[in-house]
């Protein structure tokens, strides 16, 4: 039980810490405005969804609630790339896409605390697990934060990759529930790391919440992946320019 809920919470926090961590370096210098942006509409979202998830997965044959899913990671990813295109209203747009993310892993959270609760689970194990996952989350966010700050310094080419990575990612996930629900075609499988790279290692674990991971991915995936990096690198052409005007 305990190993589970850590690992549980890292699982669903990390990628939310390393895409609010990242989009706070760009706007660190009104971080309590982008906090409060993104802290209200998550709040709201996740009452909204946690409260109907039942109905929610009934709809669509069942299916209801990895379609909601979808949306949410289709809306991250573009509320993400109006953020890094138009400068002038970056901020809202940055902490909307968050609070997408926020609402997807916050009810898989809720859902995953509610359930043990309802047997004879030693909610001690619950509560250490709890605070182990958000621990050591919160530790790697912190890193994070400050490999970011020196890597924007150096070249903002590095900062921009980095964010279209996490935002790409958000591609990838919708794309693997589109497919798990047979609303997308998987197409030919392209290769198989699972031997070498599982996707429950250290380094697996990290690189599934950094840029969506897949050891055993397919063409639709690999094509959807491809066209999103390059339309976020594209839209963050000018991000240097835009920080500036909107500060």
């Amino acid at each position: 039980m305990l190993i589970n809920t850590v690992l549980m919470f890292l699982r669903e926090l990390l990628p939310l810490f390393l895409l609010l961590v990242t989009l706070l370096v760009w706007h660190r210098n009104r971080w309590r405005r982008f906090i409060l942006l993104f802290s209200l509409p998550a709040i709201l979202m996740l009452i909204l969804f946690s409260s109907n998830m039942l109905w929610i997965s009934e709809q669509l044959d069942g299916f209801g609630l990895e379609l909601l899913y979808c949306l949410l990671y289709a809306g991250c990813f573009v509320l993400l790339c109006i953020a890094v295109a138009k400068g002038r209203v970056a901020m809202p747009f940055s902490a909307f896409a968050c609070a997408c993310l926020l609402s997807i892993n916050g009810s898989n959270l809720l859902l995953y605390i509610w359930l043990p609760t309802q047997s004879n689970t030693d909610p001690s194990a619950l509560l250490l697990g709890i605070a182990l996952g958000v621990g050591i989350g919160s530790s790697i966010a912190v890193l994070w934060y400050y490999l970011l700050t020196e890597l924007k310094q150096w070249h903002i080419l590095s900062y921009r990759l980095l964010l279209s990575l996490l935002g790409v990612r958000q591609i990838m996930m919708a794309s693997a529930l589109l497919i798990q629900s047979d609303w997308l075609p998987a197409g030919p499988q392209l290769w198989q790391t699972e031997q070498w790279l599982p996707e429950q290692s250290e380094l697996g674990f990290f690189l599934q919440a950094l840029l969506g991971y897949e050891a055993t991915p397919v063409l639709s995936q690999a094509l959807a992946y491809l066209a999103g990096l390059l339309l976020l690198l594209w839209c963050s052409r000018n991000l240097n320019n835009n920080r500036r005007s909107a500060q």
